[in-house]
């Protein structure tokens, strides 16, 4: 074999491993981001509850997230900065990536129509979407179904 045969086959060799690790890299690195922004299926079912709200997740499509609420006016909170107050039968969209849950609470143990909440200890009163809300310890919550009863108590807004 001459000089130019072998610099054409160590080319040729070159130029598939190349390619080889290109595709293999482009692969997994795809794979891993469509893994991290997969989302669980979309199922529809029909009303709960009559007349209690119910958000409707429809689809995620072109990094968005489509729903639609029935009922009665909604409020959702995906981030820190951002709630979104929907009305009855409308539709909305919210950008996937401006969804943060990271620092978010869970509303344990409280009774129906409850919209706002006040320590016995208090003066203030806050929306049960107010982190500082749920940071009353449960024994020391007093419940509202409306500002006016939390003003009616002689709690003040926050």
């Amino acid at each position: 074999m001459d000089a130019r045969s072998i610099f054409q086959i160590n080319i040729i060799t070159s130029a598939t491993l190349i390619l080889f690790v290109g595709l293999t890299a482009g692969y997994t690195m795809g794979y891993f981001r469509a893994a991290q922004n997969t989302f669980p299926e979309v199922q529809f079912i029909d009303e709960i509850n009559e007349g209690i709200t119910t958000i409707k997740l429809m689809e995620v499509k072109n990094g968005k997230l489509y729903g639609k609420i029935s009922e009665k006016e909604g409020r959702i909170a995906y981030n820190s900065n951002n709630i979104l107050t929907i009305q009855k039968d409308e539709e909305f969209e919210i950008p996937i990536n401006q969804i943060n849950l990271k620092n978010y609470y869970q509303a344990q143990n409280l009774p129906e129509n409850t919209q706002f909440i006040a320590s016995k200890q208090g003066k203030y009163y806050y929306s049960v979407l107010d982190k500082r809300a749920l940071n009353i310890a449960e024994k020391n919550r007093i419940h509202f179904s409306s500002e006016m009863e939390a003003e009616e108590m002689g709690y003040l807004k926050k």
